[in-house]
């Protein structure tokens, strides 16, 4: 039988540690948990489907970064969006992470390991998507989806100056 709205199940997540450090301190169940979170919340805003997640060294995300973007530096957060015939069959595309980036500018905004981690899983699925932030109303719309997400999974506006946790 065929429901008019069937139930939003979250994205499928294939998980590459490459770097202990993104375990260090935590359990890897631990870290799955901030990652299903981000993710399904946002699926559940979008559309859901299959991701591959690296979680690795800053050293990688710059040859990454400069391989595909032309930008020689390490970088928190990269989205690679599958082709059509991929995305029409349910993956989304890749999304690698930094640990060094992204740890040190958690630390800098005050923000909490998770919180940050969320924003950029948020972020990079929603490239995934099509979202970008290159015009001023396409970063808007994207901004005001990730503080939306976010707020609902208890974090703050990662986008307010005045807002830190």
């Amino acid at each position: 039988p065929m429901a008019d709205d069937p139930p939003q199940m979250g994205p499928e997540i294939d998980l590459r540690i490459e770097d202990q450090d993104w375990v260090a301190g935590r359990s890897e169940p631990e870290l799955l948990t901030t990652i299903e979170a981000a993710l399904g919340a946002t699926a559940s805003h979008t559309r859901s489907g299959r991701v591959d997640l690296l979680l690795t060294t800053d050293d990688e995300m710059r040859v990454l970064n400069r391989t595909w973007r032309k930008k020689d530096k390490a970088t928190d957060v990269l989205s690679f969006p599958s082709d059509d015939d991929a995305f029409e069959t349910g993956f989304l595309g890749d999304i690698a992470l930094g640990f060094g980036v992204m740890t040190r500018d958690a630390s800098s905004m005050s923000k909490t390991f998770e919180a940050h981690l969320s924003h950029l899983l948020i972020h990079g699925y929603l490239h995934l998507l099509g979202f970008d932030h290159q015009e001023t109303s396409d970063a808007e719309e994207m901004e005001t989806l990730e503080t939306k997400i976010l707020a609902e999974l208890g974090y703050s506006d990662p986008y307010s100056v005045s807002e830190s946790q």
